[in-house]
């Protein structure tokens, strides 16, 4: 049987984690706590079911917002990881960048964009592609 766990973990590699159970909800997030929370002018996340996400390595940092949201990171690097709230029990975030395979796993949807900045196009919007060679 072919193991089709989604795993990842943090820039620096302190943290790794894994989640054995596929995405409920794959979307781009443009809220303004998001946003802030990333420094990024969205977040996509991927949603799992809690009792199939576990750490692996490592310890996360949890932060409680004024929403009462949690959002954690990892203490060391400040990689943003996942995000709970309680109005979706028994669900848990995983940010799609911190995931080893985020390829596999597109955004289906986006979440609040009424409040995603104006110079954000969505993908029923036209843009332009600009492509580059240099990595970060």
């Amino acid at each position: 049987m072919q193991d089709t766990s989604i795993t990842g973990g943090c820039y620096c590699g302190n943290v790794r984690f894994r989640a054995t159970q596929q995405p409920i909800q794959q979307a781009n997030c443009h809220c303004a706590n998001c946003r802030r929370a990333a420094g990024a002018q969205a977040v996509a996340w991927i949603t799992v079911p809690q009792s199939s996400f576990e750490i692996e390595k490592g310890k996360l940092k949890r932060y409680r917002t004024e929403t009462g949201a949690i959002r954690t990171f990892c203490d060391f690097c400040g990689t943003s990881l996942t995000y709970e709230i309680s109005n979706r029990p028994g669900e848990i975030d995983i940010t799609t960048g911190s995931l080893d395979r985020p390829e596999d796993f597109q955004p289906t949807k986006d979440v609040f964009p009424d409040e995603k900045l104006p110079w954000v196009l969505l993908p029923h919007e036209k843009r332009a592609a600009i492509t580059t060679s240099r990595s970060v």
